[in-house]
């Protein structure tokens, strides 16, 4: 038993490898605050910043499992930095393992009151 729990944790950071941002100066992770209709929703961001963002055309198809409260991976657009695309939503899992590895604190990710 204790084998498969080693195994699942393997792929878990051989997934989250690939879902973490590349470049640290476009892309901030963020919580999603309300959303504004047309896969477009306002996002605190890490950095501080609350962001406008729209939600990427991979992802354009499912925009409406995202909810106030989950954390995503924000693409910063380089010429207009209050905007942003939507790249990636974390399920609980992969937020849990972004805490252990400290790329995200407890209390900024598991904060439950968004405006």
């Amino acid at each position: 038993m204790p084998k498969k729990e080693k195994d699942q944790e393997t792929s878990l950071d051989a997934e989250m490898e690939d879902l973490l941002p590349m470049d640290k100066d476009l892309e901030v992770f963020g919580r999603v605050m309300e959303p504004l209709g047309k896969g477009h929703f306002r996002v605190e961001c890490t950095d501080g910043a609350i962001r406008m963002c729209r939600v990427r055309g991979k992802l354009k198809g499912r925009r409406s499992w995202l909810k106030p409260g989950d954390i995503v991976l924000v693409s910063i657009w380089p010429f207009k930095r209050d905007r942003g695309d939507i790249v990636v939503k974390y399920d609980r899992a992969q937020v849990e393992w972004l805490i252990e590895k400290g790329y995200l604190d407890r209390s900024w990710a598991m904060m439950e009151d968004v405006l």
